[in-house]
């Protein structure tokens, strides 16, 4: 028998990720991630993908996420060299308020499924997303 009352579904994730894995994006804060890279054994090194250099974090490397005059398909072409550049760095991904998101040709989630390492999206309100689970290392 089908239910006739609208369902109460919450829209945002249920349960956090211990450690983020690769292709499986995890949402956090900047002070939500610097506290949690802290607290690893062997914090990666890190590189933010975001429109504007001077919007990195201490210490963090910088890949342009959109560019004047280059297309889609260039960012996506500078992520991937990127890649082979620095296999073992992790990538965030910046769509804190107020910055211009990844000009991507594909969706950025088809784009951040082939990354091949640790994804994090800098949020400004992580309670907030809806995409991806947030990231909470146990105590």
């Amino acid at each position: 028998m089908r239910r006739r009352e609208p369902m109460n579904i919450d829209r945002t994730w249920q349960h956090s990720v211990p450690v983020p894995m690769p292709n499986r994006p995890v949402c956090v804060t900047e002070h939500e991630a610097i506290d949690q890279l802290a607290r690893l054994p062997r914090p990666p090194r890190m590189f933010l993908w975001t429109d504007s250099e001077r919007r990195c974090l201490p210490d963090w490397g910088y890949i342009a996420s959109v560019r004047q005059g280059v297309p889609p398909e260039g960012i996506e072409a500078e992520l991937n060299a990127w890649m082979g550049q620095y296999p073992d760095a992790w990538l965030a991904v910046d769509l804190r308020d107020g910055v211009i998101p990844p000009s991507t040709a594909q969706s950025l989630e088809s784009v951040l499924s082939k990354v091949g390492r640790p994804v994090l999206i800098l949020v400004s309100r992580s309670s907030d997303n809806e995409d991806w689970p947030q990231w909470v290392l146990p105590e």
